[in-house]
């Protein structure tokens, strides 16, 4: 995969379909932090790495679709699969379909027929890649860019993520808790939220 090539096809795609690419840029480099971060424990390499950007930027697009917005996730998967891409394989759109899509409501399952299908070992990153994304978002709740920068120090038992913020961040410590439930999972360990105002 050429990084450069792949960044700026799921660049235009997002300009194209969303609204609000100033948050979905934000949740993207929220997640991206996260996954910089805690690479000693997923051990993912590059092309994950780009998979989690471009999910990011893409993972709301679905609100185009989507009246009301209640199953934009879903829509959000589809209008991905349904691309004609050439910077990412087939296989890399499917891993990139399934983290958009698991960036909100239900955790990844093996009822779920498109996660299902998956090798092990790819139901495995999808699981990592969607953990981090879901609290990359909930770390956006507002939509405000509230979150500048995330300093992570791994424990035995939890993960500690000190928020860097400039602005009061209580509603986002809550859905970033909240959407934390798939990475507790994944990283077996407790993810406990701080801030600090600068």
């Amino acid at each position: 995969m050429n990084e450069a090539e792949a960044r700026q096809e799921f660049l235009d795609f997002m300009y194209e379909l969303e609204s609000e690419p100033e948050h979905v840029l934000h949740v993207s480099k929220l997640s991206l932090i996260l996954f910089d971060q805690l690479k000693e424990l997923h051990q993912l390499g590059a092309d994950g790495r780009v998979i989690l950007e471009a999910a990011g930027c893409l993972h709301d697009i679905g609100w185009s679709i989507s009246p009301g917005g209640r199953e934009h996730h879903k829509a959000s998967a589809h209008l991905i699969r349904e691309r004609a891409w050439k910077s990412f394989e087939p296989d890399a759109v499917s891993l990139l379909a399934l983290t958009a899509r698991y960036h909100r409501q239900s955790l990844p399952d093996l009822k779920h027929r498109d996660f299902c299908v998956l090798p092990e070992q790819e139901r495995s990153r999808v699981q990592t890649l969607a953990a981090l994304l879901r609290v990359g978002d909930g770390l956006d709740r507002r939509h405000r860019q509230y979150v500048v920068d995330i300093k992570s120090a791994i424990q035995p038992e939890k993960i500690a993520l000190r928020l860097l913020t400039r602005e009061f961040v209580d509603r986002e410590i809550e859905a970033a808790k909240k959407k934390s439930d798939l990475a507790e999972l994944v990283f077996q360990r407790e993810f406990v939220f701080s801030a600090e105002l600068i």
